[in-house]
């Protein structure tokens, strides 16, 4: 026998049928009775949350192997991500001149006149990423991120690499 657990009088209450597995909680309402807001069950290793528009199961298991949306096998994981910094290094562009960003990925600081850009199609076409004077993530395959100093003079920029 389900138990029920007043929660205010005529207004709301939970349904626990423990034999089930399921908790509901339910609503008053003038004219059609108690009627179901949310219902949680526990059926063959699944966790199913019911609200009273929408299905929801358990979001985890969507990720997991075979679900609606699955994380692929060769996913980037969090903890193969190194989170230690390297040496910070000074790269000079020279007025006018480009300099390609080394393989990696960096904290970067530029200078007052250079920009980041990266290039969607291997060097055709350049692509603001960090405008000149900004900081940001730069990350680079080698090729495709330049620092572009459009200023009258040679100036320093700071990337710090990830290691």
């Amino acid at each position: 026998m389900p138990k029920k657990i007043v929660l205010m009088e005529n207004v709301a209450q939970l349904i626990l049928d423990e034999a089930n597995a399921v908790l509901k909680v339910q609503k008053y309402e003038a004219g059609t009775g108690w009627s179901d807001k949310l219902t949680i069950s526990y059926s063959d290793g699944d966790v199913k949350i019911l609200d009273a528009a929408v299905a929801l199961s358990s979001h985890a298991s969507r990720h997991g192997a075979g679900g609606d949306d699955a994380i692929p096998s060769d996913a980037l994981e969090f903890s193969q991500i190194k989170k230690e910094y390297d040496s910070e290094s000074t790269v000079s562009v020279d007025a006018g001149a480009t300099s390609t960003v080394s393989k990696g990925i960096y904290l970067a600081k530029l200078g007052a006149n250079t920009k980041a850009e990266y290039s969607p199609d291997g060097g055709t076409t350049w692509r603001e990423l960090i405008s000149a004077g900004g900081s940001g993530v730069i990350i680079s395959d080698g090729s495709n991120c330049r620092l572009n100093n459009g200023g009258t003079a040679a100036e320093d920029s700071y990337l710090l690499p990830l290691k």
